[in-house]
């Protein structure tokens, strides 16, 4: 993958993160759970449900990341948008 379509991606997935995050933590807060989550978590949910389709702003790049031949290769192509070993408020 070319840096420039890794970067789209890594850009997809940090909007995907802004728009869905905050709904995330604070539904674990009304759970009573706790309002943090490993990058590993983060990452599975921005992944998910096609959340980066509808949230990423670039098709393209979702079809790019989307046709990656295995779920490591996907995990691993956003990992870079989240360079925190955790997330929370």
């Amino acid at each position: 993958m070319d840096s420039q379509m890794q970067d789209r991606i890594e850009r997809m997935a940090h909007q995907t993160w802004e728009a869905i995050g905050g709904d995330i933590l604070t539904c674990m807060a009304e759970q009573d759970l706790p309002e943090v989550m490993t990058r590993d978590q983060v990452i599975e949910s921005v992944c998910d449900a096609s959340y980066m389709k509808t949230h990423g702003n670039d098709i393209e790049a979702y079809d790019f990341w989307n046709n990656l031949p295995t779920y490591d290769a996907k995990m691993e192509a956003v990992k870079g948008a989240f360079p925190y070993e955790s997330y929370g408020w």
